[in-house]
């Protein structure tokens, strides 16, 4: 019977870094949080999970500990999420065309609400700028709406 050896060296370049593996092909690693689509999605993700999530929180503390100042911590989650999100889209520039694709892909009724709710964070807090930049990625992604 004839048995065949695993060559480990087959089995590490799986886990290569950027080094050539034969002459011909390279490995590239794409860090996917430098882009837009990393960025708008990441922005969407955080404010609408916060809503449900902080629901959840505020009851199982609201319930636990009666002592506790429900509003006082709704309003540092709040303020913890929206400025988190914000770090991530602060960086969409909506003239450059590989960061409108994105919010192209990401478009929809979610994504408009994140966005609403963004801006009403911030003018609660007077942060006029970052409505700017949140209702004119809001008004691209309504474009695509139509």
């Amino acid at each position: 019977m004839y048995t065949k050896m695993i060559n480990l060296d087959n089995i590490f370049e799986l886990f290569s870094t950027n080094e050539e593996l034969d002459g011909n092909n390279t490995v590239v690693h794409i860090d996917f949080t430098k882009t837009p689509i990393y960025w708008i999605g990441m922005y969407k993700k955080l404010v609408l999970n916060h809503i449900n999530f902080n629901k959840k929180v505020l009851k199982f503390f609201k319930d636990s500990n009666q002592e506790l100042d429900v509003e006082d911590m709704k309003d540092a989650g709040e303020f913890v999420v929206y400025h988190r999100a914000w770090h991530y889209i602060q960086n969409v520039d909506i003239d450059n065309e590989e960061h409108i694709i994105a919010i192209e892909k990401y478009t929809d009724e979610y994504l408009d609400t994140a966005l609403k709710l963004g801006i009403s964070f911030f003018e609660q807090h007077e942060e006029y700028e970052k409505c700017a930049l949140l209702k004119k990625v809001l008004d691209k992604s309504k474009e695509f709406q139509s």
